[in-house]
């Protein structure tokens, strides 16, 4: 899946207000991953999977992250071709 999400950003030492208000949007992220979790409060992702192709290796996920559902913009599947 590749989900668009908000995110919030801070900006570093001191700005001048004028800067800092200019700067007042959140943040635009992507992610891409498969879904290893889904509840009504988040979505939890990992980017790399191993151990799926190797018969006694139990699975296992690197780089996780959990979404926040009210964060998600858009969802996209995607297919392997």
């Amino acid at each position: 899946m590749l989900i668009e999400w908000v995110d919030s950003h801070s900006g570093r030492g001191w700005q001048d207000l004028d800067d800092l208000e200019r700067k007042a949007e959140p943040l635009h992220c992507r992610s891409v991953g498969w879904i290893i979790k889904e509840t009504e409060d988040c979505k939890v992702i990992v980017p790399h999977l191993s151990g799926e192709k190797n018969g006694s290796i139990t699975l296992q996920g690197c780089g996780d992250i959990v979404i926040p559902t009210r964060a998600i913009v858009k969802v996209t599947p995607l297919k392997e071709e």
